[in-house]
């Protein structure tokens, strides 16, 4: 890989941080829940019913962090738990009625949203830019520092 393909790559990735933040930034709550609320609640309307443990592999996210965020949900009447009868240990994660229309408003508000962007990009480059989109988001490290990430990458070739 050349420097030139490097250095633009990370001026790119540069200008999507910082747009994605404000972006946040600006709007931290969608359709009345967190942002942490809202993945949760978008991966277990894909699921449909799911437990804690497939819920954090699938959010990449530490257990305890996650159970805090589902706590927070089910006093908020939008997912419930329930105890599996074959195991007592696991607990099935649900949304309630209340929790699929919050999860309406996300999907509407979200996909028009992001046609309005479709709508800026030619059309001809949606496919590229979603297939683009999907193999960085598969590549990034869900957690650590950017260093950490070169230095375990350059192991991972060696091996």
């Amino acid at each position: 890989m050349d420097g030139q393909t490097i250095q633009q790559f990370r001026k790119t990735m540069r200008i999507l941080e910082r747009k994605l933040s404000e972006l946040l930034k600006n709007d931290p709550v969608c359709c009345g829940v967190t942002m942490a609320q809202c993945h949760v609640l978008l991966a277990t309307e894909e699921k449909n019913r799911t437990t804690v443990t497939e819920l954090s592999a699938e959010l990449e996210l530490d257990k305890s962090t996650l159970s805090r965020t589902i706590d927070g949900l089910v006093s908020i009447g939008l997912v419930s738990r329930e105890t599996d009868a074959r195991n007592r240990r696991s607990q099935h994660i649900c949304l309630t009625s209340q929790g699929e229309k919050v999860v309406t408003c996300i999907n509407e508000q979200w996909n028009g949203y992001c046609e309005s962007l479709f709508c800026l990009i030619p059309e001809a480059k949606h496919a590229t830019v979603t297939e683009g989109m999907a193999v960085l988001a598969n590549v990034l490290p869900s957690s650590g520092r950017c260093c950490d990430a070169k230095i375990s990458g350059k192991e991972q070739k060696k091996q």
